[in-house]
């Protein structure tokens, strides 16, 4: 093996162990557990969840994620099916996808109609070349081969169609008020008159809600869906007789298909015969209980769709994998820590008010492309009565098995110290947290340089730290701060701590390194006042620190700036004053952003300001915040939400990470954190293939440093500086061609001249 081809293999495979995804590209991270149902094309086998699908390829076992990243229109996926050639996914939004081998189409005329009321899709029944698509205001026939809505069924005036099914050339729809059916071949059947209910049913159920009908041989199958747990009943109609099959219990869908019928009630999975004699009850896999979400059959297979395990492949109860269940645990997120590639989410969440959600999906970690999930069915320290809305985490960055998980409940500060399970549970019984009213609200964690952790906890005293050795301390931050909810915290270069209290303003605190002697606690409070902080508002959201030491603050009211911090504890009148950014438009001056409701800061390798807010998604600024280089949102960008919580860096990949009120989604942007030493610079994609026409992504240089490519004999290719630690290159020379085939040189050097380094590029065209 040559040294190039020797360099790309190890080049490569690192990278593959790194889990990096190209330069500006995006990931949807959802959760396979919020599972919605399994579909089947002749190729593969599509396992939905609500923000994005599990493609399993059952030709050569490979994994696809589709998301709205890659080629899925929306969010909110509501239910899926498909035939041997085409998938049917349908979002609650009116929304839906058609999936044909690797081509996604997209039919908005649902979403995009103009109907008042319910456009959800519920269900996708194919017969021949049509598919009758159940809604929340009825019946749309789409015609495959046309691509067009041939008619829109009306069973009754505002009902929601929850199934279809054609059985002995009638069809059946069940509905939230009964079941209806009109004969196929009744050509005004967007008429309600020409739909009758069905009334020889049991009298108590004649006008409910039925979830599922199927046509299953002789038999019309359906599903009676009680208001009581537990109590939904499965009818069929034969020969004119109504039989019930089985006992009463919970079902989450059916599957007819020629010889069997898949019943997968609470716990798990059914199979019935033609003459609906239970010939197998799956109610164990090897992972675990079954919570099946929905079921098929394909090649002698049963594929399950699981709540608690992912997509499942089996076939019997002791014959089983599950195929993919690498997931956080719900989409659900609120704040993020990232350190040295390991990224934390708590999965919790309070209002705008910081009332409780009661969100029990806890805590997600994602470390070499591995999720693992911290809840009360993976812990035994996280109790389902009593910890709920996990709000804050942190992970040490001088040891990154240690790590912290605040919530707003009963049940304390989770602690980890040697990655994996809780080791500690902290409460006013061990520690200096305070109850507030009969919860803890730990709404902020932060780790030190020393390795210190910082806590901010309502309650008399919002401020408190753990020592290494396992000592606490409580600190005032004045009477302003007492019983009132702390928001934030952020702890500078230079050990100041910035606490964010909602209705009080913002908190500088030094305790000067002496945590037991609190004479030399230097303390400093910024109000709305003009001479005292000049804050846009009493509401602080966000607090970071840019590479210059200034401080960037995000209210509720708009953004401002300290530009220096000597002044923070000992300034006169006016000289700790934040001040907004000042831009010229049209030949007026604005305040940037202006008066938007900030909700997260962050600072990249390159300097770079990255801006969430509360409704207009995300912005990316120059390092002095007065140019705009990316602009995110709903409309333009993957981003799945434009309430954007939090949002943190991975600095050594450069992938940005935004919590939103729907989900995780990430970046990959193209600026890292920088290394002046210039040992590990890596560059990808390597070789560079004649299909490949994205970005050349080089990384691990020094701030700012000069780039040069040349080829081999020296003549210069291309030239620029780093963004942080990281450049991106077209793979075109100075005057705009492709480069040739062969090996180039990538020499870096910082600006100030010192340290270079060498990497290898090979082009294959």
């Amino acid at each position: 093996m040559n040294k190039v081809l020797f360099f790309i293999f190890l080049f490569v495979s690192a990278l593959k162990a790194a889990g990096q995804i190209p330069m500006q590209s995006w990931r949807v991270h959802f959760s396979v557990f919020n599972a919605v149902g399994v579909a089947s094309d002749q190729n593969a086998v599509y396992h939905a969840a609500s923000n994005g699908i599990v493609k399993y390829n059952t030709d050569d076992n490979s994994i696809e994620m589709l998301t709205v990243a890659n080629g899925l229109s929306d969010l909110g996926i509501s239910t899926i099916s498909g035939n041997d050639t085409l998938v049917f996914v349908g979002y609650s939004n009116g929304n839906i996808d058609l999936i044909n081998g690797n081509t996604i189409t997209n039919i908005p005329w649902i979403r995009l109609a103009e109907i008042s009321g319910n456009k959800q899709i519920y269900d996708a029944n194919f017969q021949n070349d049509l598919i009758y698509i159940s809604t929340g205001f009825g019946i749309v026939v789409y015609d495959i081969l046309k691509n067009e809505v041939r008619d829109t069924y009306y069973p009754n005036s505002n009902v929601t169609v929850h199934s279809t099914a054609i059985h002995n050339d009638t069809i059946f729809a069940a509905t939230g008020s009964g079941i209806y059916f009109a004969a196929l071949s009744q050509p005004f059947l967007n008429d309600v008159t020409n739909w009758t209910k069905k009334t020889d049913l049991p009298s108590a159920i004649i006008n409910a809600e039925f979830s599922e009908i199927s046509s299953f041989g002789s038999k019309l199958v359906f599903v009676y869906n009680s208001s009581t747990y537990d109590a939904d009943t499965i009818y069929y109609l034969e020969n004119g007789s109504l039989n019930k099959y089985g006992t009463a219990t919970t079902v989450t869908n059916l599957t007819a298909g020629d010889e069997q019928l898949d019943l997968p009630p609470f716990g798990g999975v059914d199979i019935v015969d033609l003459n609906m004699n239970q010939v197998d009850f799956i109610y164990q896999y090897n992972a675990g209980i079954p919570e099946p979400i929905g079921c098929i059959k394909k090649d002698n297979f049963l594929w399950i769709a699981d709540r608690n395990h992912g997509l499942v492949k089996l076939t019997n109860n002791w014959s089983n994998d599950v195929i993919y269940k690498n997931s956080l645990y719900a989409d659900g997120c609120y704040r993020l820590d990232i350190q040295y590639g390991k990224v934390l989410v708590a999965g919790g969440g309070l209002t705008h008010n910081q009332v409780n959600n009661y969100f029990r999906n806890g805590v997600y970690q994602l470390e070499d492309e591995t999720w693992t999930n911290y809840n009360h069915e993976t812990s035994d320290s996280i109790d389902y009565d009593k910890d709920w809305d996990f709000i804050s985490v942190a992970i040490n960055p001088n040891n990154t098995d240690q790590m912290a998980f605040g919530s707003a409940s009963q049940g304390g500060l989770k602690y980890i110290s040697n990655g994996s399970a809780i080791s500690e549970v902290y409460n006013q019984s061990n520690s200096t947290l305070e109850i507030n009213g009969s919860n803890y609200t730990i709404s902020d964690i932060r780790f030190d340089e020393t390795g210190n952790m910082w806590v901010v906890c309502s309650g008399v005293e919002p401020l408190k730290v753990m020592t290494p050795q396992g000592d606490w301390y409580s600190f005032s931050l004045g009477s302003a701060a007492k019983d009132k909810f702390p928001y934030r915290l952020f702890i500078d270069s230079n050990g100041n701590k910035w606490v964010g209290i909602s209705n009080a303003g913002l908190f500088a605190f030094n305790e000067n390194g002496t945590l037991a002697d609190q004479s030399d606690d230097q303390l400093r409070s910024f109000s709305t006042s003009e001479g005292s902080g000049n804050l846009p508002s009493v509401y602080v959201k966000s607090i970071t620190e840019d590479l210059d030491g200034e401080i960037w603050i995000g209210t509720e009211e708009g953004m401002v700036v300290l530009y220096s911090t000597d002044k923070i504890y000992d300034g006169n009148y006016g000289e700790y004053d934040f001040n907004p950014i000042l831009i010229e438009v049209n030949g007026e001056v604005e305040k940037l952003l202006g008066t938007t409701y900030i909700t997260s800061l962050t600072v990249d390798g390159g300097n770079r300001k990255w801006i969430g807010t509360n409704s207009s998604g995300v912005f990316c600024l120059s390092p002095d915040g007065t140019e705009e280089i990316y602009r995110f949102d709903t409309e333009n960008s993957p981003l799945v939400s434009n309430n954007v919580l939090d949002i943190r860096v991975d600095h050594l990949s450069g992938e940005v990470y935004f919590a939103t009120d729907k989900g995780l989604v990430s970046f990959r942007a193209d600026a890292s954190i920088f290394d002046e030493d210039f040992e590990n610079v890596t560059v990808f994609p390597n070789p560079v293939r004649p299909d490949f026409s994205g970005p050349i992504t080089i990384q691990g240089l020094g701030y700012q440093s000069d780039l040069k490519v040349t080829d081999i004999s020296g003549n210069l290719i291309y030239k620029t500086t780093s963004n942080g630690g990281t450049v991106i290159w077209d793979g075109l020379t100075l005057t705009g061609e492709r480069v040739q085939s062969g090996v180039y040189l990538v020499w870096t050097a910082s600006v100030d001249g010192k340290g270079k380094e060498v990497a290898k590029i090979l082009f294959m065209n």
